[in-house]
């Protein structure tokens, strides 16, 4: 298993999809509420509540909470509760799959993972804070990176270890949809801006002084931290790597000056309206299309999740067809990917009826699964 655990493909959508956005987002999951909650859905002999989902939803929704009116975001929490109710539900279905299977995890491998978590944070103390804000132990939260482990193999096994990616079809690929590759020009772009103040004519004064000192060997960078009012002052002027367009049409001249220079070479002032400009490249390179081998990588990536997403659609589909799933609150009805086509014999059931106030101490949520079980 420890092998099999290390040859897993690190940037694989399947650590996004069974992490539920990352382990240290998921302590909402697990973290036991101390308000009335009501049951949403019922996934086997598991239960997923309102106290847990807008437990994991609300640093997600106070990021917008002042972004949008009202009803905006009415509308936007309802789809992110709904999406999110998703995600709650297929993860039951695969820890619930794993526990079916008897998929453990070795104590190195589950240890590991909570030393590389533990890392992220400034020193133990924080980890433990951390940990004590969330209403958890070490051992609640070893449970938790236990199963998002098991997720990740079980998933691997049954839909990621199975897909194969041909030489012929990447170059297929290659050929029907070469014009994907087309890679547009390109310079590494500097720049010096005089804002046009106190007066416009005092600006352009002085930007004809610093265009003097360039014209005289004055290092453009250097000048540029030292004179320039621009955003990148700090950075020497760099604005990176610039394609054509990037800068849009109120500073099309200064791009198409950008584009015309020569590699350790700077312009002449260009006047816009937010001052006086100088530019100057280090790098140039034409527009082409990249080689069928520069974009191998990428297209193997590109055909890799799109049957990973079509082979874990499925799997979910198959783990949902022997559960019985049940919504019982009929605003979070959606459009589950693993949702039957057959409504008569779909395990989905949206049940129309309220479910009646719970507490946290009659439903023992994502404990049930665990509670029993070792580390």
């Amino acid at each position: 298993m420890t092998r099999l655990f290390n040859n897993l493909p690190v940037n694989c959508k399947t650590i996004a999809f069974c992490s539920l956005f990352g382990v240290l987002s998921l302590t909402g999951y697990c973290a036991q509420s101390e308000q009335i909650s009501r049951v949403l859905a019922k996934v086997g002999n598991d239960v997923i509540t309102t106290a847990e989902l807008d437990q994991f939803l609300k640093p997600q929704l106070m990021k917008y909470g002042k972004e949008y009116d009202k009803s905006e975001f009415d509308a936007l929490s309802k789809q992110m509760r709904q999406a999110f109710l998703k995600r709650f539900i297929e993860r039951k279905l695969l820890t619930q799959e794993a526990d079916a299977t008897q998929l453990e995890i070795p104590d190195v491998e589950i240890q590991k993972e909570i030393d590389r978590i533990r890392s992220q944070f400034p020193s133990d103390n924080d980890f433990n804070e951390f940990l004590k804000k969330e209403n958890m132990s070490l051992y609640d939260y070893k449970k938790l990176v236990r199963d998002d482990l098991r997720t990740k193999v079980l998933v691997h096994e049954k839909v990621s270890k199975k897909i194969l990616i041909l030489p012929s079809e990447i170059h297929d690929f290659y050929q029907l949809n070469i014009s994907e590759f087309l890679q547009p020009a390109q310079v590494h772009m500097y720049q010096i801006l005089i804002k046009k103040k106190p007066t416009p004519e005092a600006a352009l004064k002085r930007a004809n002084e610093i265009l003097l000192e360039l014209k005289e060997g004055a290092n453009f960078q250097q000048i540029a931290r030292l004179s320039s009012e621009g955003p990148k002052k700090k950075q020497g002027g760099d604005w990176g790597i610039v394609e054509n367009g990037f800068f849009g049409d109120e500073m099309k001249k200064v791009e198409e000056a950008a584009f015309k220079l020569k590699p350790g070479h700077f312009s002449n002032i260009i006047e816009t309206k937010y001052g006086y400009h100088i530019v100057y490249i280090d790098r140039k390179r034409i527009s082409r299309i990249l080689t069928e081998r520069e974009a191998y990588d990428n297209i193997k990536q590109k055909l890799f999740m799109e049957r990973y997403s079509e082979g874990l659609d499925d799997y979910i589909k198959y783990l949902s067809s022997k559960t019985y799933v049940e919504i019982l609150q009929p605003d979070m009805e959606m459009d589950f990917s693993f949702k039957n086509d057959n409504a008569e014999n779909s395990p989905i059931i949206i049940n129309p009826t309220p479910t009646p106030n719970i507490s946290p101490a009659d439903v023992k949520t994502g404990k049930q699964s665990t509670a029993d079980g070792k580390l």
